[in-house]
């Protein structure tokens, strides 16, 4: 069957569609198009809703408070971090100092033991006559021997003697037992020493006993 073309036929003149009152009747019924609806809603979707200024103000203000608490909060974390470092820092250097002290000094006892056999050692040395024979010069030249190699070992492991002769009082460094005069001396000089005193490391080990030259009362 061939198609025909109707040009100009309006609505509900087609043979097809039912004629004009069926057509009137489609868009009667509640199937059609609302137009007085329709229009609202568009009016309504091309408004734009005017912004609340009090709303943003406080919105404005929260969040100015957010940045200002959380800049507090960072810069307390920043300075309790500078507060650990420091103190790591100066543990460290206490700690590192600890260390050095203990092995400066892990020898003190012993080394302070070792002071009077180095002390037994001298006073035999002085105890020898001063003409010998050849038994006794060879034990002496042994007793010195032994002495020397001693002070090497006492002086290896930051054992030093302390110096007296003609130096000024010390107390720190000295011991007191006799003051006597002595015009030849400086008051206050050390003119004879009973006992030498050590140093171990820079610090004292024992001090030295000492006969000062007595002060004269003006």
């Amino acid at each position: 069957m061939t198609d025909q073309n109707y040009p100009n036929d309006k609505v509900g003149d087609h043979p097809e569609s039912g004629g004009p009152q069926e057509a009137a009747t489609v868009f009667s019924h509640g199937e059609g198009i609302d137009l007085a609806t329709t229009t609202d809603e568009q009016q309504d979707l091309g408004q734009v809703a005017e912004p609340d200024e009090g709303a943003l103000r406080e919105e404005l203000a929260q969040l100015k408070q957010k940045l200002e608490e959380t800049e507090a909060a960072l810069a307390a974390s920043r300075g309790d971090t500078l507060r650990v470092h420091a103190d790591m820092q100066n543990l460290r250097k206490r700690t590192a100092r600890e260390v050095q002290q203990a092995r400066d000094f892990a020898l003190e006892g012993f080394a302070r033991d070792l002071l009077r056999v180095s002390d037994n050692m001298e006073r035999a040395l002085n105890a020898m006559p001063d003409v010998q024979d050849g038994a006794i010069k060879a034990m002496a030249d042994g007793v010195g021997m032994v002495q020397a190699e001693l002070k090497r070992i006492f002086e290896s492991h930051g054992v030093v003697r302390i110096e007296t002769a003609g130096k000024p009082f010390d107390a720190n460094l000295h011991q007191a037992v006799q003051e006597v005069d002595a015009p030849e001396a400086q008051p206050g000089t050390i003119v004879a020493e009973f006992q030498p005193g050590f140093l171990l490391n820079g610090r004292l080990l024992r001090a030295s006993m000492v006969v000062v030259a007595r002060v004269q009362a003006t």
